[in-house]
């Protein structure tokens, strides 16, 4: 494995030192035209799902189209980025994605109107994305010098942010004037733009656990949560109501039917939870949370259940694009609480098993919330179906906090450290203090998890 140059440094306190290393800029730009691919091709799906069929519910099979191969490849996808060499296997990730953009291009110019043939092709993506994102994750570090690592992360995380929210934009546009054909091709084009940028990269990476694999080996990273209540608590409360709460998958439905606004006025309502999301998310990499973490994690699960109501029941678009943005930051305060009790309580040892359930969670946090929102739109309506998704998010966050007292009282993240298990060893943990660079890399990987 070779590692980057170290001749000639730039200064670490640098605004763009990261860009020093011909690496990272090769790593930045694979990184940014994949997620410009996948906040093009996945708001694009949803609308074209909704225009043919006028079904929410086959608007939330889109979830579980994308949730099945995650699930079955989540596993695998972190045992493939621990033991083989992480360039190769992001680079076929791509050529994954490609081939899942354009079978969307080849079922729009063949006018296809079974959503079948859309659900497979989505499937494809699902397990595309899986091994995408802990490849990317895993390979990054070796690409810059340790000090320059947390510009590296910074600029990838605000890299995100911008494809997460000129994204969905984008599509508002190429939907309306040129139809969801070249839509998809264009995220074609930044998928093999990303598998292109990632040639040029020469570091090579190869993790080095060489243990065999098991399936308690797999699976020892749900028993670890399991075991610490804490983070236990918080990851089954980020859960259960997100996926009771989801409201985004309907987003097509509102723009149809309810606001009336079309195709670019469905760009900016999929934006308004992204530019929420990112403003918070740079808040807090400014000014970490440092003390009533219990306090802010229920805060932020209440808020979220109410701007679902809010948004629910509203008809005028303005209102209902600034309650989505609010929306986007309570889920980012969550997360970002979520995330970093896991970031900072987990065993090196354990980390890498640990971070592949919490990406199952993510993912059925989403694809699963989907369905679930579109099963219950198709039975009662659009409208009663997101209220009562809010109304149940409050009745989660309030039997949790009845369920979880520590989680409820918890002030520091470092209480997570008393109900922290032993290492393997018997050894007692060693506590990992937060940092800007903690910080970062947990916004960067919920940012990841929304695209």
């Amino acid at each position: 494995m070779t590692s980057p140059a170290t001749a000639a440094l730039p200064p670490v306190d640098h605004p763009y030192a990261a860009f020093a290393f011909r690496d990272y800029r090769m790593f930045f730009l694979a990184r940014i035209t994949n997620n410009f691919g996948t906040n093009i091709m996945m708001p694009a799906l949803g609308w074209q799902i909704y225009t043919l069929t006028r079904d929410p519910l086959a608007l939330g099979l889109i979830g579980m189209a994308v949730f099945i191969p995650v699930v079955l490849s989540t596993l695998p996808a972190g045992q493939a980025a621990d033991r083989l060499e992480r360039r190769r296997v992001y680079q076929m990730s791509q050529l994954v994605l490609v081939l899942s953009a354009l079978s969307f291009v080849g079922l729009s110019l063949g006018h296809a109107t079974t959503p079948l043939y859309f659900y497979l092709a989505a499937a494809v993506f699902g397990a595309g994305k899986t091994f995408s994102m802990p490849t990317a994750m895993a390979w990054m570090p070796h690409l810059l010098p340790r000090a320059h690592f947390p510009n590296g992360v910074a600029w990838t995380s605000s890299a995100f942010q911008i494809s997460n929210v000129v994204g969905p934009a984008i599509v508002g546009f190429t939907l309306y004037a040129f139809g969801e054909a070249p839509t998809y091709a264009l995220a074609a084009a930044c998928y093999f733009a990303s598998f292109l940028f990632a040639a040029l990269v020469r570091t090579r990476s190869r993790g080095a656990d060489n243990r065999q694999a098991s399936i308690a080996h797999l699976f020892s990273g749900l028993s670890y949560i399991w075991r610490n209540r804490l983070i236990f608590g918080a990851t089954t409360l980020d859960l259960f109501a997100l996926l009771l709460g989801g409201a985004t998958a309907m987003l097509p439905v509102y723009a149809h039917e309810v606001l009336h606004v079309g195709e670019g006025g469905f760009g900016i309502l999929r934006s308004a939870p992204a530019i929420g999301a990112a403003a918070t998310g740079l808040l807090l990499a400014h000014r970490p949370l440092r003390d009533k973490v219990g306090t802010w994690l229920f805060a932020s699960v209440t808020l979220y259940g109410g701007t679902v109501i809010l948004f629910g029941i509203s008809r005028i678009f303005i209102l209902s694009v600034l309650v989505l943005i609010l929306l986007g930051a309570a889920e980012m305060i969550g997360g970002f609480i979520r995330q970093t009790l896991v970031q900072l309580s987990t065993h090196d040892d354990m980390r890498g098993r640990v971070t592949s359930i919490n990406m199952m969670f993510g993912s059925a946090r989403n694809e699963l919330g989907d369905v679930q929102s579109g099963f219950v739109a198709s039975l009662i309506g659009v409208v009663p179906a997101v209220v009562l998704g809010g109304a149940c998010t409050l009745v989660v966050a309030g039997l949790w906090a009845w369920l979880f007292p520590a989680l409820r009282n918890a002030n520091r993240f470092d209480d997570a450290f008393a109900d922290l298990p032993q290492k393997a060893d018997g050894s007692p943990p060693a506590p990992i203090q937060p940092t800007r660079l903690t910080t970062a890399v947990v916004i960067e990987e919920l940012l990841e998890e929304k695209a």
